[in-house]
């Protein structure tokens, strides 16, 4: 096929948006970024005052409320201690939110933020790569726009959320030789999550292929390192064999044994694949607007997570209704933003496929974000007025066992349990025996109850198949609580 040739110099009109300044597309980019911050922060604590938070917020929000009281930091919503749900120790940065009194909405705020930034950080790392600052827009944009940055961010708190611009940052610190940026924006994403640390082994090995040797080994043996230890005190505390089990589901009791099943049914693997992930990583590199495939070695950053999605036997993990898609799609936005410069290209056929292209991304953000913003809470409608009124009968301090939708507006306490715990034990990885739960359901005198809002199924037992969880309500009623309060379908029961 003959190659495009040297277009002629035109005249660019004031039609032509290539002719607007630098400082206007970067000014731009800044703005898209604000209105996100302020539009996701409105939206995430809207959620949370209509009780449409849950599990993961509750968990984060009792976590920094004892730090910030220095009290002992044991999940009691979890029953495991803070590092064995997720080796997470960068949680402590946000302590100071807790001091100042902000709360679950100023995680919120944070969280949107940080999403927010990563836009500008895409902005600088494709310029950096040599685009125009209209070309390197393009990434900044499609960030801001994309659906499935907003599911992370409207679907729970979680610190893992600052995990994206910290990579962005840190790759634009590795082309750029500045190697104290990249080793503290390193530590800091590490630190989120322990699964963080598979993208910078990848990254490490793209460095290590570039030529950049030293940098690179030491990037990806420390990150593995990092995922090693992480792992093993995650293990110690007791973390780790409920969620391997549900990884590897009639796979086996690991992540171990789901890659030795994958590795022994190729065939049948591939076909869980095609059926379950496939669909959704086209939809993530169509969200990038093809971008992504034009630096096809940075594309190694999206392979970690998507791979560890691919074989978890977890459905979660297979949609992108979830966080699960995270390292994925930041993975992708990289890839998108060192090779978005090549549509510089004066070839017809290059513009005409990265207009198509562009085309299809500003289709998956407008639909995908009208699904990801329409649809239905799996939380029970409750009247927020009423139900405020509701949870003051219950004093300040004393431990509580709560459903699901109540959990995050009444985790500011040393015991606030999941029902049915502490009065059902959960086999969940908790690291509370029954009789130690036993004894701390002697100490709950108050319960906040709605009607299927509890726990009611966990994957767990063998082959991870899934077990029905009993309702408590009986269980209660035995133990001699009785209604105190009500408001719609919720109920304040108070042990007489």
């Amino acid at each position: 096929m003959r190659a495009c040739a040297p277009a002629a110099p035109v005249r660019r009109s004031w039609t032509d948006v290539r002719a607007f300044p630098s400082s206007a597309w970067t000014a731009g980019v800044w703005l898209g970024t604000a209105l996100y911050a302020v539009l996701l922060s409105i939206a995430s604590i809207a959620d949370h005052n209509g009780f449409r938070t849950g599990f993961d917020t509750a968990i984060y929000d009792q976590v920094l409320w004892l730090l910030a009281h220095g009290e002992d930091t044991f999940s009691t919503v979890l029953s495991r201690p803070m590092l064995a749900d997720h080796f997470q120790p960068g949680v402590v940065l946000l302590t100071p939110l807790y001091w100042l009194g902000l709360g679950v909405p100023g995680l919120f705020v944070a969280q949107s933020i940080g999403l927010a930034l990563t836009a500008p950080a895409l902005f600088a790392l494709a310029r950096t790569a040599g685009a125009t600052a209209a070309l390197a827009s393009i990434p900044a944009f499609l960030w801001l726009v994309c659906p499935w940055v907003a599911s992370i961010n409207l679907f729970e708190f979680r610190p893992s959320a600052f995990a994206p611009v910290l990579l962005v940052m840190g790759v634009l610190a590795a082309v750029q030789n500045r190697v104290v940026l990249l080793a503290v924006t390193t530590v800091l994403a590490l630190s989120l999550k322990e699964d963080v640390a598979l993208t910078y082994i990848a990254l490490g090995l793209i460095l290590v292929y570039q030529g950049k040797r030293r940098t690179g080994g030491v990037l990806a043996a420390g990150s593995a390192l990092w995922f090693i230890t992480s792992s093993r005190i995650m293990e110690s505390l007791g973390g780790s064999d409920f969620f391997n089990q549900r990884f590897a589901g009639e796979r086996g009791d690991s992540v171990g044994d789901a890659v030795a099943w994958s590795l022994q049914h190729p065939l049948e693997a591939l076909s869980d694949f095609g059926s379950q992930s496939l669909l959704g990583l086209v939809a993530l590199l169509v969200a990038t607007g093809g971008l992504a495939l034009l630096a096809p070695v940075w594309l190694l950053l999206a392979a970690p997570t998507a791979l560890y999605n691919a074989l978890s036997a977890y459905a979660s993990q297979h949609d992108l209704v979830h966080h699960y898609h995270q390292g994925t799609l930041a993975g992708l936005f990289v890839a998108a933003a060192i090779g978005v410069g090549r549509l510089g290209s004066p070839c017809p056929r290059v513009r005409l496929a990265a207009a198509a292209a562009l085309t299809a991304a500003a289709a998956v953000a407008l639909l995908g974000g009208v699904r990801i913003h329409s649809l239905p809470s799996e939380s029970p409608t409750l009247h927020a007025a009423n139900t405020e009124t509701a949870l003051d009968a219950i004093p300040a301090g004393v431990p509580v066992a709560a459903t699901g939708s109540l959990l995050p507006h009444l985790s500011q306490r040393v015991e606030i349990y999941t029902l049915p715990e502490p009065f059902i034990p959960l086999d969940w990885g908790g690291s509370l025996s029954s009789e130690e739960l036993a004894e701390r359901a002697e100490r709950v005198d108050w319960v906040v109850y709605v009607d299927g809002d509890q726990v009611g199924r966990i994957f767990t037992g063998e082959l991870g198949v899934e077990t029905a969880v009993p309702d408590v309500r009986p269980t209660l009623d035995r133990e001699g609580f009785v209604v105190v309060a009500r408001a719609g379908p919720l109920e304040i029961l108070r042990r007489e």
